[in-house]
């Protein structure tokens, strides 16, 4: 009996395998035709001249679960504005559900710069938001987190980057509206501690709220520093190196007097 039993366990074995087999063929060719169906209705759709375009499509497979997941950027041309991001993912029976990251605002690399992390919790999307754009003299950075379950997306957290304390500093964010592009913005303090102001002066570049064609008048000098960077905020740090005061642009990237080339350059980190 015991032999009946096993020959008949073996038959059913054999008819079920097939049928899966099938069964998963299906399912993946109408995971690939709704795929397909979703770019169609993508590359197909229209707009008027002010609403973002398709600029970009990617197929992958986000979070290793073999359903590959459609991420999406939208543009309004040139460089205006950062790209608006969406997904279009599936359902465990390959059913389209589509997401706009609407705190993505400021992600001017698109998903190229979007990072995956696994969690415990689901897969975490994380990209830096950096506000930028015409006149926009306010100076911020944030990181924002959104969760992917595998069913849905969701808002996970938003940590605004921090700024590294100055004892003297100016900023584009302190001009007043009427600042025309010629006109100098100056700050004047001791960076070399030999008892004599040196004078920082920087232009204001509206198309992106910086300053610009900023220059250090040292007295001892026979040619201005030439500062090559356009910071929305420059500061002076009571931090020294090689006797000069330690500049900071925007929130904390510092720059060092090299005296060998008698001008500023950027420090890198545990370079000191």
């Amino acid at each position: 009996m015991f032999n009946s039993f096993f020959t008949l366990g073996i038959g059913i074995s054999l008819l079920i395998n097939p049928l899966r087999v099938k069964s998963e063929e299906l399912s993946n060719r109408f995971c690939e035709q709704s795929i397909r169906k979703e770019l169609n209705k993508l590359t197909s759709e229209k707009l008027n001249s002010r609403e973002p375009f398709l600029s970009k499509t990617e197929v992958i497979d986000i979070n290793n679960d073999q359903k590959k997941e459609i991420l999406i950027e939208r543009s309004l041309g040139g460089n205006c504005c950062s790209p608006k991001l969406e997904i279009v993912y599936f359902t465990s029976k390959c059913y389209p559900r589509k997401y706009e990251f609407s705190k993505y605002e400021w992600v001017w690399g698109g998903w190229e710069v979007v990072d995956f992390k696994k969690t415990n919790e689901g897969l975490l999307l994380s990209a830096n938001n950096r506000i930028e754009g015409f006149d926009n003299r306010k100076l911020e950075v944030n990181t924002v987190n959104y969760l992917f379950d595998g069913k849905s997306f969701n808002f996970h957290s938003k940590i605004i980057k921090k700024e590294i304390d100055a004892i003297s500093e100016i900023r584009t964010s302190d001009l007043r509206i009427d600042t025309a592009i010629e006109k100098q913005t100056l700050l004047g303090y001791d960076i070399n501690n030999d008892q004599k102001k040196e004078i920082i002066s920087c232009n204001y570049w509206d198309r992106w709220g910086r300053f610009t064609n900023c220059s250090i008048k040292v007295q001892d000098l026979d040619e201005d520093i030439k500062i090559n960077f356009n910071p929305k905020r420059l500061g002076i740090l009571k931090e020294k190196s090689n006797g000069w005061n330690i500049l900071v642009f925007d929130h904390d990237t510092k720059y060092f007097f090299n005296p060998k080339i008698k001008n500023y350059e950027k420090m890198i980190l545990n370079s000191f």
